[in-house]
């Protein structure tokens, strides 16, 4: 389904979520949504979450007013927010919008408070429409005991890059950036928001991408690994494990750490691999993106993924390896057998 379809018969749309900066996967959909919105002339305004204030109930205010003075026929929630959700659900009666969810992961009911979960259920069933990017979401729903709006769907959140942007992106990146990719072949891509653990393994799998490097360089002794990770400050113990773990495996020259907020679609262009190890995820926005630009994608089997992506067990070294192998070999010629 096309998105833009979704909001048929409406004009004034109001989308609630992070908006960059900072560069995410939601905030990055958010950005090319209302650009497309705008290309089909729908109004649409911007609540960003990821904005700072000054006074903590200010945010709250601030989101009040917005809705209260403006008609808005439709509010899109993107970034879940219990008190602003029931907030924007009393105001309804009032000024009667409909309410759109989309669930972009599945960490919605990680939160262990029973009173939580509850009123997330019930607001649940209260949308109007509620978009999943990936139907083991809806599984964890059912698991949870929640009863699903009358209209659900699910709905990948791909939209396809401004290409005319592509000069600028380029302008923000180092220029040793440009070295790197001069002197590395094959080159690899992953990428983070930020480095996160659960349950004490690392959510990306930057860590098991260390290890495949260490084993790959026998074949590919130039290989390149290009790590963009957005928010290089949070969790910043765990990144320099990361880096004593290059470090003591030699591998400093083949590694390339992009950090801060950069968008990482001109780089897929270039690139001969791309890897999502998540130990969990939603869906995986950066594999449709990657696979648009004819660059090939190997991904953990955590969840349903682009049907022209390579699956590899996770967490299993061992077949990350040898599919990691068989693809870039198809690439680049390999004597070592």
């Amino acid at each position: 389904m096309n998105i833009i379809n979704l909001y048929s018969g409406y004009k004034r749309i109001l989308i609630i979520g992070p908006y960059p900066p900072p560069l995410g996967g939601i905030s990055i959909f958010i950005y090319r949504l209302k650009r497309a919105l705008k290309d089909h002339n729908f109004k649409v305004d911007i609540f960003d979450t990821s904005k700072n204030y000054i006074l903590f109930g200010i945010k709250y205010l601030a989101f009040f007013i917005k809705v209260i003075f403006n008609n808005y026929q439709i509010i899109h929630i993107q970034h879940f927010d219990l008190k602003k959700t029931i907030l924007l659900f009393a105001l309804r009666h009032i000024k009667k919008y409909k309410v759109f969810y989309t669930d972009h992961n599945p960490f919605l009911f990680e939160n262990k408070n029973k009173i939580v979960s509850l009123l997330n259920k019930r607001l649940l069933g209260k949308l109007d429409l509620l978009i999943v990017v990936n139907d083991h979401i809806l599984d964890i729903y059912n698991k949870h005991g929640v009863v699903l709006p009358k209209n659900y769907l699910i709905q990948n959140a791909f939209l396809p890059p401004p290409i005319e942007e592509e000069n600028k992106i380029l302008n923000t990146y180092p220029n040793d950036l440009f070295d790197f990719l001069k002197e590395h072949k094959p080159l690899v891509i992953a990428n983070a928001f930020q480095l996160r653990l659960i349950n004490n393994i690392d959510l990306y799998g930057f860590d098991i991408c260390v290890d495949l490097v260490k084993k790959l360089k026998p074949y590919f002794p130039q290989i390149g690994f290009i790590f963009a990770l957005a928010n290089e400050k949070y969790n910043d113990s765990y990144l320099r494990e990361i880096q004593i773990r290059i470090n003591k495996s030699f591998l400093n020259e083949n590694f390339y750490f992009l950090t801060g907020q950069k968008e990482l679609w001109p780089l897929f262009k270039r690139a001969d691999l791309f890897i999502r190890a998540t130990y969990k995820d939603g869906y995986g926005i950066s594999i449709d993106e990657a696979l648009y630009f004819k660059c090939s994608v190997l991904a953990s089997n955590v969840c349903k993924r682009n049907n022209a992506t390579t699956l590899f067990e996770n967490r299993n070294l061992d077949d990350l390896f040898n599919k990691s192998l068989n693809i870039l070999k198809k690439q680049y010629h390999c004597d070592k057998q």
